[in-house]
Parts: structure tokens; C-alpha cells; sequence
């Protein structure tokens, strides 16, 4: 018992100096991933829409893309939408969580409004990081596929706490309190997939914004249950059908769950990406016309996917980045890693369309061993098999320092001006350097 307090102590009492080499290392690469994936996020139209709820509320805090600041709460908000809404951010598969579009955008807009240096920046959203890895990790992954609930989005307000609530210099007391409160802000249901509704585009952003609301209530003094995760009534035994309560405090600052987060390489669902890596390296090396493509049978996918993710022709661009007949479709006409790929124009266009409808995808295992999907593909009468099982982000095919830099510049340009983009990868590469953290976040707002 006590799985609350306990991570709430190591939250609030790890040092910077504490963390290992090899979490510096990931949590390094989930920074300038975050500031990528915020990038990605930034111009679409519904960051219009979330930027009109909180016109009114004036603040230190910066937004991707946007010229002025905003308070704290609406420019986690903002950011959080930004991050995890475009299909780009990394997520920590076991604990069916997006650690980034939660964490981040709440430690960043408590940073910039407390004016901390990077150190406590760069400590508060690696133990943001591995709070919520553990968090859900615990409640398992059942709690989406057994319970129903769209996974990331029940947990990301415990992040945000956890990660603001450090960011702030809570002491464990008031950090379990912000946990406590977090965990009456959890919720959100995956119905969005059949119609492609814009809702799963707030979902971990929305998160981000409660859990930074609830480590400054808890600041101010409102309680929350200690017990949140662990009681009869916690997070845990209502969430979950097979929680494992242990699992939050096991190998605590031993084990880093964290490092086993897995980068993205194109916007879609990361369940998707080793087919979509396998068919841009074919692309790119065959020389076939899509057009001439007669079939595609996809063999191997998990359940959740030929349940959920097989829609044909879905009708919206969100609804696009979770087909993967559409994804498929996509990568065997267009550039998958280019932001501008990821379009309406491209989901109205025919010829993506009419060869996602000879897109078939089934559940039957692969032939191969550690194969995690094949792709049987059908040209003029001949069959072609692709082996997917990595991509670039994938365990087997990390990304270095300079490979993230690469994916933020990509999708920062023509959100912000090149130079600003160069000095923003140069501030997280010396980020224990930087004396205020608010230097980070002026480089990520839009000109006037």
C-alpha cells in the first residue's frame, strides 16, 4: 500500500544529478521530440478553435506558433493539443500512455511562469516521464482493451500533475494531494474512431491542462485522496479489470520505464509503423506505380488494430491517420515522414482513396518469427511480400541527437523562422546550462 505517497516522494525528492546517463539520454530526445511534435500540431484549424476558449486569459506563457503569451492553464492547453494531437508524439506502449502531450506542456508552462532554470526543467519532466509510465503501466493495458476507455487520456492528468507539481517545488505532501485531485480529472472514450472526430485530438492535451490545474490547487491548499491509485475507489480498481498496483513503486529509481518510450518517424498510429516503414522503403526503391498496385493484404496486425484501425475510407484527416488501409494507401503514393503528406487535399485525393479500397487487413499471424506484420502486394498479377518489423524510432533503429533535430526541423519549418528553430535545438542540447527556461519558450511562438 501507499503506491500514492511513495511515487509522490520519489517525484519530489529524485535530484537532477540522480538521473541516470541512459534516462538524460531519452529524456533529451523526448524534449526535442515534444518541441517537434508541438511544431506538427501548431497550424492545423482546430489549434484556432482551442486558442479562441482562453482569448481573454493573459500570461507569461508561450504557444507553438502563436505570437502571444497566455496563461498557464490555456497554454498547457494549447501546447498539449499541439503535441500529442497530430499522430507525431512518442508513447509508452505498456502503460498505454503519451507521456509527451501530457508532461511536457504542463511542466513547460509552470517553468516559464516560475521562471526555473533548466535543470529543474529537464529533472520535472523526466519524473513526470516515468510517474505516468508507471501509472499506467499498473493500470495495464486493459483499461483500453478490455474496459473501453481511450487509454492516454484516462491517465495524462496524473503527468501533468506529477510534472508540474515538480516543476513548482511541491514538497511529497502536496504532490500527492495534486495526484489525489488529478485522479477525479481522468477520462475519454476512443467512439471517435468510426467517425474520425476531432475529440481524440484533445484528449491528452486536455489532460495536461488538468493535471497543471491540479498541482496549482493543490499549491493553494485543496486536498486530494492519498490513495488515489491504490484504494478500493482509486484510479487503479475503477479504471482497470486487471490492475497491478505493485508495478508503480517496483525497481523505483532502479528500473526507468521511460527509456522504453518508442519514437514516431511518420503521423500516424504507432501500431502502424512498421507496415508504413516497410512500404516507404519499397517505394522508394521499386519504382512502381501505385496506380498499378491491383492488391494489398495486410497479415499479422493486433486485434485492436483489424478492429478498429480498418476503415477504408475514412472520412476525416484524423480518421485518416488511424486507417491503416488509408495510411497504407498514403505511403505507397506519398512521402509518409512529410507533415504536408498528412492533408485533406490528400484525403480527397482519388488515387489514394481508390488503392486504400484494395487495402485488406487480417489478423492472422505472419509466417516469419519476430515479424511483426507482412504486406502481400499485387502487381500485375505477381505477388510481392514486404517483412515489417522496425522503423525509425523502433528499439532496433533508435534515433540519435541529430535524427531528432532532423524531424523538429521538418516540421517547424514554416512555423518558425529556420534560425529559431536551430537555436531552440541548441538550447535542449546544453539545456543544463540555460538559467530560465522561459528562454526555451519565446522560441516556440509564431511572429505577429
Amino acid at each position: 500500500m501507499e503506491e500514492t505517497r511513495t511515487l509522490a516522494r520519489f517525484v519530489a525528492e529524485t535530484l537532477f544529478q540522480a538521473l541516470p546517463p541512459a534516462v538524460v539520454e531519452t529524456v533529451r530526445l523526448c524534449i526535442l521530440d515534444d518541441f517537434a511534435s508541438g511544431f506538427a500540431g501548431a497550424p492545423h484549424p482546430w489549434m484556432d478553435a482551442v486558442a479562441s476558449l482562453h482569448e481573454s486569459a493573459s500570461g507569461p506563457c508561450s504557444r507553438f506558433g502563436r505570437a502571444g503569451t497566455a496563461s498557464a492553464s490555456a497554454a498547457a492547453l494549447f501546447n498539449g493539443v499541439a503535441v500529442g494531437g497530430f499522430e507525431t508524439d512518442h508513447p509508452y506502449s505498456p502503460g498505454s500512455c503519451h507521456p509527451g502531450g501530457a508532461v511536457f506542456p504542463a511542466v513547460l508552462a509552470a517553468g516559464e511562469a516560475a521562471h526555473i532554470d533548466g535543470r529543474a526543467f529537464f529533472a520535472a519532466v523526466a519524473l513526470g516521464y516515468e510517474a505516468l509510465c508507471r501509472i499506467g503501466a499498473a493500470a495495464t493495458r486493459a483499461v483500453e482493451e478490455e474496459r473501453g476507455f481511450h487509454g492516454p487520456a484516462v491517465n495524462a492528468a496524473f503527468g501533468g500533475a506529477f510534472g508540474a507539481g515538480r516543476a513548482l517545488g511541491l514538497d511529497a505532501d502536496m504532490l500527492t494531494h495534486a495526484a489525489g485531485i488529478a485522479g477525479s480529472h481522468g477520462g475519454g472514450l476512443p467512439e471517435f474512431t468510426d467517425e474520425g472526430a476531432l475529440t481524440k485530438r484533445l484528449h491528452v492535451g486536455r489532460g495536461s491542462q488538468l493535471g497543471l490545474e491540479s498541482a496549482l490547487l493543490a499549491q493553494r491548499g485543496v486536498t486530494g485522496p492519498s490513495t488515489v491509485l491504490e484504494g478500493r475507489y482509486g484510479f487503479l480498481n475503477v479504471y482497470s479489470p486487471a490492475p497491478r498496483p505493485d508495478l508503480v513503486v517496483a525497481g523505483l529509481g532502479e528500473e526507468w520505464l521511460l527509456t522504453g518510450v518508442s519514437f514516431k518517424a511518420y503521423p500516424c498510429h504507432m501500431s502502424f509503423h512498421p507496415v508504413i516503414a516497410a512500404i516507404d522503403r519499397f517505394r522508394q526503391g521499386s519504382g512502381v506505380d501505385p496506380a498499378a498496385i491491383e492488391a494489398v493484404t495486410i497479415r499479422g496486425t493486433h486485434r485492436m488494430t483489424s478492429d478498429r484501425f480498418a476503415i477504408q475510407q475514412p472520412a476525416t484527416l484524423l480518421g485518416a491517420q488511424i486507417s491503416l488501409p488509408w495510411a497504407t494507401a498514403l505511403a505507397l503514393s506519398l512521402d509518409p515522414a512529410a507533415a504536408a503528406s498528412w492533408s485533406d487535399r490528400s484525403l480527397h485525393d482519388e488515387r489514394v482513396n481508390a488503392l486504400a479500397r484494395r487495402v485488406q487487413v487480417v489478423r492472422e499471424q505472419t509466417s516469419t518469427p519476430g515479424i511483426a506484420a507482412e504486406v502481400v502486394l499485387t502487381v500485375a498479377g505477381e505477388r510481392i511480400t514486404l517483412e515489417a518489423s522496425d522503423w525509425k524510432g523502433a528499439p532496433s533503429d533508435p534515433y540519435s541527437f541529430d535524427d531528432m533535430a532532423a524531424k523538429l526541423r521538418r516540421y517547424a519549418s514554416g512555423v518558425v523562422p529556420d534560425e529559431q528553430a536551430e537555436r531552440l535545438i541548441a538550447g535542449v542540447a546544453n539545456i543544463e546550462a540555460i538559467t530560465d527556461v522561459a528562454v526555451l519558450g519565446t522560441l516556440i511562438r509564431g511572429a505577429a
